[in-house]
């Protein structure tokens, strides 16, 4: 299985708000560097990071550089293969984020070959396989 790690994931790790929520998705990326779970990620996930740590969190440029360069670094593949039309479709019928309806759009998440991994429960709407993180 091929799992798409949606930017919640990240910022989980990134920002350790939550204890819980860190472990978990900390276990998650040590599994991807191990290798043990095959994953891939979006240039879209990128920019939604940069934008969150930038926007929200108000985070300096060099630490959002050094968070990404590591994300970057993952043994993950990025995946940058939409389809504009069906996001469009997907945004105005569920009512979701416009990021969310363009990874749903990617054609192996769209034909549920890929499960997406997120806190994002939005993507229930959208008919895709995903799952939310937990302790294993």
């Amino acid at each position: 299985m091929i799992y798409f790690i949606d930017s919640n994931i990240f910022l989980r790790v990134l920002i350790q708000e939550d204890v819980q929520s860190f472990q978990i998705c900390s276990n998650i990326l040590a599994q991807i560097e191990g290798k043990k779970i095959n994953a891939v990620t979006s240039d879209l996930v990128f920019a939604e990071i940069v934008w969150v740590l930038t926007s929200y969190y108000k985070r300096p440029r060099s630490e959002i550089v050094e968070s990404v360069e590591l994300i970057n670094n993952m043994p993950m593949k990025t995946v940058n293969t939409f389809d504009r039309s069906i996001a469009i479709r997907l945004y105005d019928r569920y009512s979701v984020k416009y990021i969310d309806a363009l990874i749903a759009s990617i054609d192996p998440i769209s034909k549920k070959k890929w499960t997406i991994i997120s806190y994002d429960k939005d993507f229930d709407k959208l008919g895709v396989l995903w799952k939310e993180p937990k302790l294993e």
